[in-house]
């Protein structure tokens, strides 16, 4: 019996088997080589949360001020858990997985996924293959201790211990 993930508005999308990566990794490893063809570099995002989402669309929005061209194609990869899942699917249609309060946010995916074809969204972590540019965006709650200094920071989620 197929798990799901349920996305926030209740779509139920069932997570991918173990039989379904090879032609996941294919579909991306084609776009990929397309994108390089036309001259384009690769960029994984890992993490498709508030931050990768938009990180990745950012970068797939891109277009170089020399030529004009646009110069990235980007992977978006989302562990394929049933709290997470859901965001792959729902940006590959060009849906925005996260709600911002900035209007910019939800054009600009649909754009780069739909019209310009430089944002893909994938389960498979192998995509990291393909990468010219890896950006990691995953959760990480981290605390600085003192303002002005990185040395007493610590991630929320160990136990923090002075130097």
């Amino acid at each position: 019996m197929p798990e799901y993930s349920v996305s926030p508005s209740g779509e139920q999308f069932a997570l991918p088997n173990n039989t379904d990566y090879a032609a996941e990794f294919e579909r991306v490893r084609a776009l990929a080589a397309a994108a390089r063809k036309q001259g384009q570099e690769v960029v994984v995002v890992m993490g498709l949360g508030f931050v990768g989402a938009v990180m990745a669309a950012i970068v797939a929005d891109t277009v170089d001020k020399k030529n004009g061209r646009l110069g990235k194609f980007v992977i978006g990869c989302q562990r394929p858990s049933t709290r997470s899942y859901w965001k792959t699917p729902l940006l590959n249609r060009g849906q925005s997985p996260v709600k911002s309060e900035d209007p910019e946010v939800d054009p600009m995916i649909a754009r780069c996924v739909l019209g310009k074809k430089t944002l893909t969204a994938t389960y498979n972590p192998d995509c990291l293959a393909l990468a010219d540019c890896v950006v990691v965006d995953v959760q990480c709650d981290y605390a600085k201790r003192h303002l002005g200094t990185m040395k007493t920071a610590r991630p929320k989620w160990r136990r923090w211990r002075p130097p």
